[in-house]
């Protein structure tokens, strides 16, 4: 199934998306960081899987008001709520905005030298965890 959206499904996701993520505080909106337009492309090339819920769930959802729609939505078929909610959330965080604002630089190269001995082994970090000792239950040999 293609990714490509109208210009309708569009403008009814942006509505959606912004009852969804609302602006907060320092916050924006979906709609702010451009959730509907090129967010929401690359969020479906990552997970095509949603574009079918996600239409789904916005056929059902048309002519109605956000919150209404969303509820009946999510009574009614509940993948296709989840489809659209992650689209919106998951378009919404891949916005370098959002994420400046979050404080969160993105995933990184972390360079681990195997020769050194992890921080956490000698700060005291873990000291009460190998303190305490083992908490399992040993598997019942068959």
């Amino acid at each position: 199934m293609s990714t490509s959206l109208t210009d309708a499904e569009r403008s009814l996701f942006r509505e959606l998306a912004d009852y969804l993520v609302p602006a907060s505080g320092s916050m924006p909106s979906a709609s702010q960081v451009g959730a509907h337009e090129a967010l929401l492309d690359e969020a479906l090339a990552a997970r095509p899987d949603l574009a079918e819920g996600l239409r789904r769930g916005l056929a059902a959802c048309a002519g109605q008001p956000p919150g209404p729609a969303l509820n009946a939505l999510l009574k009614a078929d509940e993948s296709a709520f989840q489809a659209l909610s992650l689209a919106a959330s998951g378009a919404y965080y891949m916005s370098a905005t959002v994420r400046e604002r979050l404080g969160y630089p993105g995933q990184g190269n972390a360079p681990y030298a195997v020769q050194e001995t992890p921080a956490y082994l000698t700060n005291g970090m873990i000291e009460r965890v190998v303190r305490r000792g083992p908490l399992y239950r040993p598997t019942p040999k068959t």
